[in-house]
């Protein structure tokens, strides 16, 4: 069984940030994902200039600037071959890079701070109580590597998708 103050279930974007900001606050953070990293993903392929303005307020934008490509706008299409062309306000601009980059990298950096990252953990549901009528979650149970196990955790942060176990559960 594995204790942490602070689970974080998904290594994305949303997760990686979220445990680099607490292990830099020096709280002992356990960031999980189902995959194996590096993995690819089939979204979110550019980072728009807001997000890069905070990657790079927190210190992890240079290797987004090393590995990707700079885009000074976006375009836009949709049903019947419409198309809309709109440029980045002056002076700001994004990065296309490959997903599986900005995640490494994010993931890289939260580990850097002092996070504790596990790839291949299947979160199958949170550890949940009843306190006089009111749901706490208090951790989660995974899969790892043919083992189910409880893991208890004062904070469960879901951060895993649109598909989300913890926030359905």
């Amino acid at each position: 069984m594995t204790t942490c103050p602070v689970v974080v279930v998904g290594a994305g974007p949303a997760g990686a940030v979220a445990a680099l900001v607490l292990a830099r606050a020096g709280v002992p953070v356990l960031l999980v994902d189902r995959a194996a990293f590096p993995r690819d993903k089939l979204c979110g392929d550019t980072v728009n200039p807001g997000t890069l303005v905070i990657l790079r307020r927190l210190g992890v934008a240079d290797d987004l600037d090393a590995r990707g490509l700079r885009i000074d706008g976006m375009r836009l299409s949709g049903v019947g071959g419409v198309v809309v062309d709109a440029l980045y306000p002056r002076g700001l601009h994004g990065v296309s890079i490959l997903r599986r980059d900005l995640d490494a990298s994010l993931v890289e950096h939260a580990v850097a701070a002092g996070a504790t990252f596990e790839s291949g953990v299947i979160v199958r549901e949170p550890i949940v109580r009843d306190d006089n009528g009111v749901r706490v979650v208090e951790g989660v149970v995974i899969d790892a590597g043919g083992r189910r196990e409880r893991w208890p955790a004062s904070v469960v942060i879901a951060a895993d998708g649109r598909r989300s176990t913890i926030a359905f559960a």
